[in-house]
């Protein structure tokens, strides 16, 4: 499919930004790139565009000729700078959208507000081991658009936000997974309703050809899925589903057609998917769904580790698992990382607030955290929700959290960072964040 030879803006000079403007350029299509930061702040990203995007600096607003504007996932599209675009009837789309118009590969479509990545990750594991040529990329490494330079490929397997399904019109994945909706990113979203009406998005237009897989024990994804044309299939921690994949006796099943096949038992996981199962029944649903030969849908996920920062295994000193999960940056993550373990937890969290809603924490940490160590700005909302009634305390930095835990823990105990919390307000990002905590560990 092609564009129009109207003006094109891309705003926001990340990678996305990036990744855009050079495929736009590449068509052969005008496009300007333009950022809110001076030109002086972004030398090395100049760097990397082709010489024919052009650039403008130190302002976010579109030029009043704009005929579609494309929108890097940071910026809001409800923000008060697009409203005049919007008025004229300037189409308002994401990179999601702008590649998907390019393609007719199909896509597998991952969303979710935690396990994103992972289950993204091990679908394409599972069918790259099965003999298919995969892309993977989205809201996870490659933007989709820099993705279509591998084609031919089988299936594009994406990572989607919500900042990437604000901006979707025609966007139609073959295959769209909704793995849980918990409240986040309402910093951004304002409510929870609208959160969870953009992960319905993924499915919108989908046809009953398609295929919609969501988590049953999840009311919110399952709601998500009403009154969508597509085909509905599930997986389950609790319970068997009608078709999909689902957990009996601690063996992982898949079910289609009636026909039910026992692939592994959680006990063949690596030691971080043994706390993560629902992910890896996730990715099973998906793949079993395909065909993929059950050899190789056991074969990759007894391979796969997990990915760093969310739920990593780093070691085990004097009998104590410490185990980082810096990418658990809300409540709902917080969540499903506690109920993944059955031992004593001495929890770090905390950091910059994302307007999140922590009193949904207050029973599961009576559960299962034995004691809390405190970081970040969020320090004073967490005391709030607790109000005396749970051992807890503050740290000054990550490594007096890491020595407060240590002092609390006894053999057999889990140190778990899961801040529940964005990490700019100790730390450039999640990464910095989960590997300043790997550190100070590899180093008691």
């Amino acid at each position: 499919m092609q564009l129009g030879m109207g003006k094109t803006i891309v705003i926001g000079m990340g990678r996305t930004g990036i990744a855009a403007a050079n495929f736009l350029a590449a068509q052969k299509i005008p496009v300007t790139l333009i950022d809110a930061k001076p030109r002086t702040e972004l030398e090395e990203a100049i760097r990397a565009l082709d010489p024919a995007v052009h650039t403008s600096f130190g302002h976010s607003e579109p030029p009043a000729d704009a005929e579609r504007i494309i929108l890097s996932p940071g910026v809001d599209i409800h923000a008060p700078f697009l409203q005049e675009a919007r008025k004229r009837g300037v189409e308002i789309i994401s990179e999601v959208e702008l590649a998907s118009r390019f393609t007719k590969t199909p896509v597998i479509a991952v969303t979710g507000t935690n396990g994103k990545s992972t289950v993204t990750t091990l679908i394409g594991n599972i069918l790259k081991r099965a003999g298919k040529k995969i892309a993977v990329g989205g809201n996870l490494g490659a933007p989709f658009i820099r993705l279509l330079r591998e084609e031919p490929v089988d299936y594009f397997v994406l990572e989607i936000s919500t900042f990437q399904l604000e901006g979707v019109k025609t966007f139609h994945p073959r295959l769209a997974m909704i793995l849980n909706i918990t409240p986040d990113h309402l910093d951004r979203h304002k409510t929870f309703e609208e959160y969870a009406a953009l992960k319905g998005e993924i499915a919108s237009c989908q046809t009953k050809e398609d295929a919609l897989i969501l988590n049953s024990d999840d009311k919110n994804a399952l709601d998500q899925g009403k009154n969508k044309s597509s085909r509905k299939f599930c997986f389950s921690m609790s319970r068997e589903v009608e078709e999909g994949a689902f957990l009996r006796n601690d063996i992982i099943v898949s079910r289609f057609n009636g026909n039910d096949k026992n692939l592994m038992s959680v006990r063949e996981l690596k030691p971080a998917m043994q706390c993560q199962v629902e992910n890896a029944l996730a990715a099973v649903a998906v793949t079993a769904l395909l065909g993929t030969p059950p050899d190789d849908i056991t074969g990759a996920i007894r391979e796969f580790p997990g990915l760093e920062h969310r739920i990593e295994w780093v070691r085990t000193v004097r009998g104590i698992d410490f185990v980082n999960d810096s990418k658990g940056t809300n409540a709902g993550s917080v969540n499903k990382s506690l109920t993944s373990f059955f031992r004593p937890v001495i929890l770090i969290a905390g950091g910059k607030d994302k307007g999140g809603d922590f009193r949904s924490l207050k029973l599961i940490f009576k559960e299962k955290v034995k004691h809390l160590v405190l970081i970040g700005e969020t320090k004073n909302k967490f005391r709030q929700i607790l109000n005396g009634s749970f051992s807890y305390e503050d740290a000054e930095d990550m490594e007096d959290a890491v020595t407060r835990a240590v002092e609390k823990a006894q053999p057999g105990d889990v140190v778990l960072l899961s801040p529940g919390c964005a990490s700019f307000d100790m730390f450039k990002d999640y990464v910095e964040r989960g590997n300043r905590f790997k550190d100070i560990v590899n180093r008691l």
